[in-house]
């Protein structure tokens, strides 16, 4: 993914960031979920029960800076009955850390995706 700075395209915005910030609440959502019912050790348990919810916590934390970031852009990104344009938006620092925090929540569950069973 993307290494974030003060600006960012609404491309990168609404085709890279979003479409992962789905595959993460997917994985930690069903994935991670159904590996923790599936679990009968105490411990693993207790360790999957705690990355979920500091998951969760961060992952609300990037979701409500990027409402805020949606609605500052709204004409923009959301326009009334026309295709989005391609724009660079300036980022606020909580939206900046926001977006960095995204990159580094995705690079974080994929690699823990990568070790869970898949059914």
């Amino acid at each position: 993914m993307l290494t974030v700075s003060a600006r960012i395209s609404s491309d990168t915005l609404l085709n890279d960031v979003l479409p992962k910030l789905n595959a993460v609440e997917f994985i930690i959502g069903k994935r991670l979920t159904m590996t923790m019912a599936r679990t009968s050790e105490p411990a693993e348990l207790a360790r999957l029960t705690e990355l979920q919810r500091e998951f969760d916590l961060e992952l609300m934390m990037i979701r409500m800076n990027l409402e805020h970031l949606f609605k500052r852009y709204a004409a923009i990104i959301q326009p009334p009955d026309k295709q989005p344009q391609n724009t660079v938006l300036d980022l606020e620092e909580s939206e900046q850390t926001a977006l960095q925090a995204a990159v580094n929540l995705y690079n974080k569950v994929s690699e823990l995706a990568a070790r869970l069973p898949t059914e």
